[in-house]
């Protein structure tokens, strides 16, 4: 996808740094994720996703089934490292989400290329390691960082839709952010 920066000159998004943004985070947490799972609602989540149970209200089924069918996946660690994997690459995915975000922010703003990227990177950096992020990411994993990764999502398909000014079909955008939203 093509846009006009502040310039009038057209330029592409910026999807293979944001691509490595999100790999990045996502090595990061592996490199200190969790092998098993903690006390409180983290344990009561796993078990729930494993027997597709329903955990405390609100229960989350959304989570419930993205978890239980990534714990199927022949990673060779256990059931809840999985898990815990699949929190980390959600928050990945949020990452590389947020780096187009702000890229996308600043371009419009008319901030030149490199500075655009050096924020991208410090804004997605300080981001993936606030302690609320990265604990629920590599240790704690509940339901925060599908959250996470679908308003990073939406977030993305909301500044496309705007974009998309001439596009007679952009308004399918929108039944996506509703779809999103709701499963959510």
């Amino acid at each position: 996808m093509r846009r006009a920066a502040a310039t009038g000159a057209t330029e592409s998004l910026p999807y293979a740094w944001g691509a490595l943004a999100a790999v990045t985070v996502f090595a990061l947490y592996l490199a200190t994720l969790s092998p098993t799972t903690a006390l409180w609602d983290t344990s009561e989540y796993i078990a729930a996703a494993r027997v597709l149970g329903l955990p405390h209200p609100p229960g989350n089924p959304l989570f419930v089934l993205i978890a239980h069918a990534f714990g199927l996946l022949p990673i060779p660690v256990s059931y809840a490292a999985r898990i815990n994997i699949l929190a980390a690459l959600c928050s990945s995915i949020a990452a590389g989400s947020w780096f187009l975000l702000i890229d996308f922010i600043l371009a419009r703003g008319g901030v030149p290329v490199l500075r655009r990227r050096v924020c991208a990177t410090a804004g997605v950096t300080l981001g993936a390691t606030a302690f609320t992020v990265w604990n629920q990411s590599v240790v704690n994993e509940k339901v925060y960082t599908i959250s996470l990764a679908l308003f990073g999502i939406i977030t993305g398909l909301m500044r496309r839709w705007l974009d998309a000014e001439n596009d007679p079909r952009k308004d399918r955008r929108l039944v996506a952010i509703a779809f999103l939203l709701g499963a959510g």
